[in-house]
């Protein structure tokens, strides 16, 4: 009997697994913020959404160039989430830690490009 599997595009999946990553991240940061039960539901949460990434990042990789599907969404997650603390916990970064982060951002894209 065959399998019926749905094969998203990766420009579906990358972009979920990234949204999943950065928010599972960002409850549980605010779940270390809490105490009582409202951090324990955040963190119940940030479990959640963080096990969806997970599965997000086991589809994606169906079927496709690891290396190319690991770089963008472990990069992307990486450079959004370091935008999102900033923006929300406003956490500072120097300015060679916003250069590291341009940096991962300019090698995403250049794995891309195709010669």
């Amino acid at each position: 009997m065959k399998e019926f599997v749905l094969q998203l595009p990766a420009g579906v999946l990358v972009p979920a697994f990234i949204a999943f990553s950065v928010t599972g991240s960002l409850c549980l940061k605010l779940a270390s913020q809490r105490s009582g039960l409202p951090a324990v539901a955040v963190f119940m949460a940030g479990n959640v959404i963080g096990f969806c990434a997970a599965t997000l990042l086991t589809l994606t990789l169906r079927g496709r160039n690891p290396n190319l599907i690991y770089a963008l969404c472990l990069g992307g997650g990486f450079c959004t989430l370091q935008l999102a603390s900033w923006l929300i916990f406003r956490m500072p970064l120097a300015p060679a830690q916003w250069m590291g982060v341009g940096l991962i951002a300019g090698g995403m894209i250049l794995l891309q490009i195709r010669l």
